[in-house]
Order: C-alpha cells, then sequence, then structure tokens
C-alpha cells in the first residue's frame, strides 16, 4: 500500500510498503514560525528554515557490507557471526547508488554501520559504490563498524583503533568523534553515538554549535532516545545500564556500565534538545525508517540501507 501524506510537523504518521515507518508526536497549532515538514514515502522535505539556497541530501546507513579479503583473515574468529547477515548488501547498496546518479545531491551523509566490522574490501566496495555520483560524503561510524566480536578491548580504545586504521579513508582527514560543514547555510553536524556514550570533547564541541547560531542538523549513527521509545531505541534511557543489557555476551563486548550513562553524555541528550537553532536529528541504527518530535525538534532514521532502504532529504 502507498499513501502520500504531506504534512506539518506532528500532524499525521505515514507507512509505505516496504519501508516500515512510525511517529511518536503531539498535534500542535500551526505557526508561522514552524517548519513545514512533509513525506512521501522516503522523501523527505523541511521548508521555511530560512536557508541561503536549498540543500538536497542522501542519507544512507547500516549497509552492513561484509565482503571481506585476506587482510581479515587474522580476525575470522572475530567477524564469522556478522559475516553471516546482509547477504544482498552489496546489491542493494549499487541499487540505491546507481538510482541516485539520475538525481542531483548536495552530499551523501553516511550514517554508521557501513560495514558489519573494519573490513578493508567492504570500505573499498562502499567508496567504489558511491564514486559515480561524484557528490561529497560525509561520514560517522557506528557501533558495527570499528567491532570485532570478542577483540581486546574497551569500546572507545576499539573505536579509536579501527576509526585510525581501516576506516581513516571515510574521514577523510576529520576528526572521528565530531566535524561539521556547511551547504548553503545549513551546519551539517556530524557526531559519533556508536558506544552510547558521549566525551566530554563531544560536548564542548557540540556547545560551541549551538552558540554559532547556524541552523543545524545533527547527524548520528545511534538516534537520542526519546519517551516512549524502547531501551533499544537510543542514547539516553534513564534505564541504560548492566543490570538491562540483554546483548552484551551475544554481540561478544563489554558490558554497560553499571551506573548507566555519565552526566557528559546526560547533559548532551538535554542540549541538544533545548539548542534553539538545531531543526533536526537524523540517525540510523534502528534499520527501519521511523519519525518521532520530541521537545519541538524532529528526528528521523533511515532504514537499512543494507536491506535497500535509505532517505532523500530536502531542507530550504
Amino acid at each position: 500500500m502507498d499513501r502520500r501524506n504531506f504534512l506539518k510537523i506532528g500532524m499525521s504518521a505515514v507507512a509505505v510498503a516496504g519501508m516500515p515507518f512510525s511517529m511518536d508526536a503531539q498535534a500542535e497549532e500551526p505557526s508561522a514560525k514552524q517548519p513545514v515538514f512533509s513525506i512521501d514515502g522516503n522523501r523527505i522535505r523541511l521548508q521555511q528554515l530560512g536557508l541561503k539556497k536549498p540543500v538536497r541530501l542522501l542519507v544512507l546507513a547500516d549497509s552492513h557490507l561484509s565482503i571481506d579479503d585476506e587482510r581479515g583473515e587474522p580476525y575470522k574468529d572475530y567477524s564469522k557471526r556478522m559475516a553471516q547477515y546482509f547477504k544482498q548488501s552489496i546489491q542493494n547498496l549499487e541499487k540505491n547508488t546507481t538510482a541516485a546518479q539520475k538525481q542531483k545531491y548536495d552530499m551523501i551523509l553516511m550514517l554508521g554501520d557501513m560495514v558489519s566490522f573494519p573490513t578493508a574490501k567492504g570500505v573499498e566496495t562502499l567508496l567504489e559504490a558511491i564514486k559515480p555520483l561524484e557528490t561529497p560524503y560525509a561520514y560517522i561510524a557506528g557501533n558495527h563498524d570499528w567491532h570485532y566480536e570478542g577483540e581486546e578491548g574497551t569500546e572507545i580504545e576499539l573505536r579509536k583503533k579501527w576509526c585510525g586504521k581501516t576506516l581513516a579513508s571515510l574521514f577523510q582527514d576529520r576528526n572521528p568523534l565530531c566535524y561539521n560543514m556547511m551547504i548553503n547555510g545549513l551546519n551539517i553536524v556530524m557526531m559519533d553515538t556508536s558506544v552510547n556514550e558521549v566525551l566530554p570533547e563531544q560536548l564542548d564541541f557540540w556547545r560551541e554549535q549551538v552558540k554559532a547560531g547556524l541552523p543545524t542538523l545533527l547527524c548520528c549513527h545511534i538516534p537520542l532516545w526519546v519517551p516512549g521509545r524502547g531501551l533499544a531505541w537510543g542514547v539516553g534511557h534513564p534505564d541504560w545500564n548492566a543490570a538491562h543489557d540483554k546483548n552484551w555476551q551475544v554481540e561478544c563486548r563489554p558490558r554497560w556500565s553499571e551506573s548507566g550513562h555519565t552526566d557528559v553524555t546526560k547533559a548532551f541528550c538535554k542540549e541538544v534538545f533545548a539548542a534553539p537553532n538545531l531543526l533536526g536529528i537524523v540517525a540510523g541504527h534502528v534499520h527501519k525508517q521511523c519519525y518521532n518530535r520530541y521537545e519541538g525538534k524532529f528526528q528521523v532514521t533511515s532504514a537499512a540501507t543494507g536491506l535497500g532502504g535509505q532517505l532523500d532529504l530536502s531542507l530550504s
């Protein structure tokens, strides 16, 4: 079933065949100061933002490429579980990028878990797939991109290790933890949330972006938790702690903290939704297209590119 709805923020939800879609929102009286938000399948438009020129973004997330070669042989025991999944990921990625060549995008946003583990062959395949688009791209890591299941080390240590090695070319000499790019007056902030925590330097960077006062789009892998969503949904759930971590043994990773989120992470989540210049948040991780509105800010997640999903996001 195809359903086409155009709406203002918080007015309706859309379900499109093959693209699970959900929304948590409260209806409000229309305001001339509010952006106009419209949805047509995976095409999302946010208007009345006062940008210098329109910006169109291709959002890819969770392609989960697991293609490997001899460079990955020493890590086979760590990659074998995730290598079983997303068998059609290359075909689905190439289908998306081939279709995108017929469009005109200002930037490609790659929002993490583009590979299922830090495979050099997978990174090369990803870059080859987007090359024909001849479009600038921005990348931020997901929790699988740098994770060899069972490899010794903390998540922060392993993220730093692989973001500086196999994943380094994707960052194009930018800070893997956080950076920003300007397009037509839109400030695109890339923020790593892949360890379910935010570090002090990331919070400081976010505060700088808020202080600058520019219209800002926050992009990350794991979305920020909002009321009504479950524990696994995003960063900031009040019950995120070791007692509620059900998958640490399956994923062969350290268990979540006994004490829950750090004060830095809690402050980040609170300050993001309070930021007056934040237009919204775009993320991946949950493998389905969903929309939430919280504290007057929208948050949208992309369906998994490895299953054929992507977002076509326009702002003007």
